[in-house]
């Protein structure tokens, strides 16, 4: 999906001479074009994110549209101030692309385990956060960016999934009852579709759009069935499971709601997610017995 999103800003570049590239020393063998057809609309900052995030604030307030890329862990944490003073608080139309999320880089530990950044961004006020589920969303979550033109957070996980019909902030596949349903996003949203074929009976809501969410859309498949499981690789204080949570104790509903995710920050050394997800129980296997 990377790739995916990296190609497209690269043709949307050429029709749009607002538009302005940078890299805190990310992207090797995917952004050297970006330098070689846009010189006068490329940097690199190097390593010092939270110069990225303070030069794009500059940049849009020089009216440009400036999209920011590094790893997601430190393009959120490390720049918390210069996100919310810098951007959010001005409403400038910055974009954070940030490549690996959860547990991507397994090998690299705690540091590297990003698990908890988009929900303490959604904590301030005025960013749009996407995080594709399928290559098809990949493909036009530009389009929605830049059409609103406003501070906004991309959490690109890697790997590229073909899920059709996906290319809207919701994606829903329907079971053959009416009881359970497990609400995914990420690449995590594979494992319960994967969990769907082992048992037909199970549905599944998939998100695009991590926040702000459609409370309405949400709470018409929360109305629908019994059980919920919200299956994520973020903590779920300040993930989804909250937001899911926030909707119903507003609409005054009360429905069975159990959260996946991880619990906490684990110095156990895995080489790759699969090893966490099976840890936290985020694999089908562990989605299966949970939800049994």
């Amino acid at each position: 999906m990377r790739a995916k999103i990296i190609e497209i800003l690269f043709e949307k570049m050429k029709e749009d001479d607002k538009i302005f590239f940078l890299t805190a020393d990310m992207g090797i063998n995917m952004v050297e074009k970006f330098e070689e057809h846009f010189s006068n609309r490329f940097l690199n900052v190097g390593i010092a994110e939270q110069n990225l995030i303070g030069i794009s604030a500059g940049l849009a307030n020089m009216g440009f549209k400036p999209f920011a890329y590094t790893i997601s862990n430190f393009a959120i944490t490390r720049c918390l101030e210069q996100i919310r003073n810098d951007i959010v608080i001005h409403k400038y139309p910055v974009t954070i692309m940030g490549t690996s999320t959860g547990f991507d880089n397994a090998p690299l530990g705690p540091t590297h385990h990003i698990i908890d950044e988009w929900g303490t961004l959604r904590g301030i006020p005025g960013i749009d956060i996407y995080c594709p589920c399928s290559i098809q969303y990949a493909s036009n979550i530009l389009d929605n960016v830049i059409k609103n033109n406003s501070p906004a957070y991309i959490r690109i996980p890697k790997g590229q999934p073909n899920i059709k019909k996906s290319e809207k902030d919701l994606y829903f596949s329907k079971g053959t009852e009416n009881e359970k349903i497990l609400i995914s996003y990420g690449p995590i949203g594979m494992n319960c579709l994967e969990v769907q074929k082992i048992n037909t009976k199970i549905n599944v809501l998939l998100l695009n759009k991590l926040h702000p969410l459609n409370s309405d859309q949400i709470l018409n498949y929360i109305n629908k069935f019994k059980k919920i499981w919200v299956v994520e690789d973020h903590f779920p204080q300040n993930g989804i499971f909250n937001s899911i949570c926030e909707i119903i104790a507003k609409n005054r509903i009360v429905k069975d709601v159990k959260s996946i995710a991880p619990s906490d920050y684990t110095l156990k050394v895995g080489n790759s997610p699969n090893y966490f997800w099976s840890k936290y129980s985020l694999d089908v296997e562990g989605i299966i017995s949970l939800i049994a």
